[in-house]
């Protein structure tokens, strides 16, 4: 499970760098097209300032969990939208650097010591040893289904085979202390050292497999490792560099990154979705690289300080912690999370258009396509079902509104719920009716001049309009008629007292619900 653990020893120590980036907006040419929201988004963070959050741990579909100062443990599980903090009895002085949990609710969490839940984090007890226990400062944890793996001061590595509830210390290749560990899909594990060393255990069985020249910050590995497929596997980031491994026994550079040498690049995440994705923060900035086909995609976050990276694996959902306890999650891997056009922005009442969408989310929960009349609540209009498969996927919803709407597409992650984009206006142009399209009358004559509008306008006024004196102009002491129901228009009685031509027209003032709209001409005839 990829999580935040280095201890809060190092990040005193400039293990872990400042991130300082600006949040960007991206917009798109057409105007049909909606501006997109930026692709990090904050998160509520797990208690408030008063107490520092050293490590959050992302695991399953929606899960978080956090470790803090104060004895402070939180888990979440609909993605950070609400979390349940406990503070275990007579800890309340603890600092807790490292957390992970495993998807069937167990879960460890380390500082001076190790504490174990088997209850999806509600309690928490001291675990049993086989042997001795660790005899040094845990300073990170990692669970991958029953696997779990601790690691700490004085090269110390702790094993354990049913996920924290009962641990063994295992031989250790080096006695520096071991500042990180990750567990691979199927078991493989690897941590980095102060001194530069990357380890990796099999089986319980650990030996060194590189040494790099400066400090290993972080380690990641991939969910669904294939070893000897040309794609790394193990990462390892000593901060100028980001270390790869395609066999569990040798690590190299990857190739095709930027230049990492001008700014710490302290965190690494593997996010797996799209292509396979890592995530790197650094000092300056944050972003994801896909190993085989080198691409590297910067992802502006907006945090200000030192940020370490999580991600649940196999979604393109990912999280950064900042040292102030802030939290900000991406659903799109630091992609525009989704991008929106329109047919057409103006339609006539009765006509349709076409709302197409382009998601980069792939992550388990529900696209939701929402509308409102401007300055009304919104409603879910339709939604659809995602899975990580779903990556890129492309929608499109048939659109016929009666009244102006606007739309905006949401993603239902557990129970939070993120904008995607922006909203989209479809403007509709009512219709209005005149029962006659001409008038022929006589010296003498009385008329009206009536009709009607679709859809029904509650509440609306038709004004009257004529040319009779050369220019266009309302009707003199009948401007404006209300509407019937909503629906139906009729004039005043009209007199005829000459023979002449001219024309009329009814108009309908534009409202936040429609645009305005004008009837068609209707001639009116009077002879003698």
């Amino acid at each position: 499970m990829t999580h935040l653990s280095t201890s809060r020893r190092l990040a005193r120590t400039g293990m872990l760098a400042a991130l300082t980036v600006s949040v960007a907006l991206l917009c798109f040419g057409t105007s049909s097209a909606a501006a997109a929201t930026t692709p990090w988004s904050p998160v509520a963070s797990p208690w408030s300032a008063a107490w520092a959050v050293n490590d959050v741990d992302a695991f399953g579909a929606t899960s978080l969990a956090a470790a803090g100062d104060g004895g402070h443990i939180g888990v979440s599980r609909d993605g950070g939208r609400s979390w349940n903090v406990v503070v275990p009895s007579g800890l309340e002085a603890t600092a807790f650097t490292a957390i992970a949990f495993g998807t069937s609710g167990r879960g460890v969490v380390s500082g001076r010591f190790l504490l174990v839940t088997d209850d999806g984090g509600i309690t928490w007890r001291a675990p049993s040893y086989i042997g001795p226990g660790p005899g040094a400062a845990i300073n990170d944890v990692a669970v991958r289904g029953s696997l779990a793996v601790a690691v700490g001061d004085d090269g110390v590595i702790m094993s354990s085979s049913d996920a924290g509830a009962t641990w063994r210390k295992l031989a250790s290749p080096t006695i520096n202390p071991l500042t990180s560990v990750a567990i691979a899909g199927d078991g493989t594990a690897v941590a980095g050292s102060v001194a530069g060393e990357i380890l990796v255990g099999v089986a319980d069985v650990w030996a060194l497999a590189g040494a790099v020249a400066g400090p290993v910050a972080t380690v990641a590995a991939s969910t669904d490792p294939v070893w000897g497929d040309g794609r790394p596997d193990l990462f390892a980031t000593t901060g100028s560099d980001v270390l790869g491994s395609d066999d569990a026994l040798t690590f190299a550079s990857l190739p095709g990154l930027p230049d990492l040498s001008a700014q710490p690049w302290r965190s690494l995440a593997w996010a797996g979705v799209p292509e396979r994705s890592l995530l790197i923060a650094g000092a300056q900035n944050a972003g994801f690289f896909k190993p085989l086909s080198q691409l590297w995609t910067p992802g502006p976050i907006g945090l200000g300080d030192r940020a370490r990276a999580a991600a649940p694996g196999g979604q393109s959902v990912a999280y950064l912690l900042a040292t102030d306890g802030r939290l900000l999650r991406t659903m799109s891997a630091g992609r525009v999370p989704a991008t929106v056009q329109l047919t057409d922005t103006r339609i006539i009442a009765g006509a349709s258009t076409a709302l197409t969408a382009t998601v980069r989310v792939g992550a388990p929960g529900a696209v939701i396509l929402q509308r409102r009349v401007p300055g009304r609540p919104w409603e879910t209009a339709q939604s659809a079902s995602w899975t990580s498969a779903d990556w890129q996927r492309r929608l499109s919803f048939l659109l016929s509104p009666s009244l102006t709407h606007e739309y905006r597409l949401e993603f239902q992650y557990g129970k939070a719920t993120v904008e995607l984009a922006p909203a989209v206006k479809v403007v509709v142009t009512p219709k209005i009716f005149t029962a006659r399209s001409r008038l022929d009358l006589r010296v003498g004559d009385v008329y009206r001049f009536a009709g009607s509008v679709a859809p029904r306008l509650r509440g609306a006024r038709v004004g009257l309009f004529t040319d009779r004196g050369g220019s266009w102009r309302p009707v003199s002491l009948q401007r404006s008629v209300k509407l019937q129901a909503g629906r139906t228009w009729t004039s005043r009685r009209f007199g005829t007292p000459k023979a002449e031509k001219y024309h009329l027209r009814a108009h309908l003032p534009g409202t936040s619900a429609h645009a305005a709209a004008w009837s068609r001409i209707v001639t009116v005839t009077i002879r003698r």
